[in-house]
């Protein structure tokens, strides 16, 4: 389960509206915690709005250095980056095949975070945004996409 408190997600919603029709992005830092009665949760801490190259409605590319930036204040802070997050200005949240393929080396079935939460907001509605996050396992979906519950708390 991925947990994140109400003013988090208000944060990521404010960053869709403001960037839509473009997809946005950034990353989420906290911990991650055995599981228990097997659920395992992870605790977002922070959010980092971190600007998408692409500038694009239906892709993102974290900004390099952007997200150099967060990963060295993340661990100045103690903290891990446990997710990535982006929005669906005018899509259902999930996984779409570029966002899958992104989440992998090149062509290679090597993850670039294979624990890491895949948090995506769909904006279509926007008085009623949809957070949906998932685990990447593989390539095919959607077999190799779970989805993990999402708590705002």
């Amino acid at each position: 389960m991925l947990q994140l408190t109400r003013e988090q997600f208000e944060r990521i919603v404010a960053q869709g509206l403001e960037g839509k029709p473009l997809e946005i992005c950034g990353l989420l830092a906290g911990a991650a915690h055995p599981p228990i009665e097997g659920v395992a949760v992870t605790h977002v801490e922070l959010v980092y709005p971190i600007e998408s190259d692409d500038k694009s409605p239906l892709t993102y590319t974290l900004n390099a250095t952007g997200y150099l930036r967060a990963v060295k204040d993340i661990e100045a802070r103690d903290l891990q980056v446990v997710g990535i997050y982006h929005t669906h200005p005018g899509t259902p949240a999930y996984p779409s095949q570029t966002d899958v393929a992104r989440a992998h080396w090149g062509d290679t079935d090597d993850l670039l975070f294979p624990d890491y939460s895949y948090l995506i907001v769909s904006l279509r509605e926007p008085a009623h945004p949809e957070p949906h996050s998932f685990k990447i396992k593989g390539r095919r979906i959607p077999d190799d996409v779970v989805e993990e519950p999402v708590a705002v708390v």
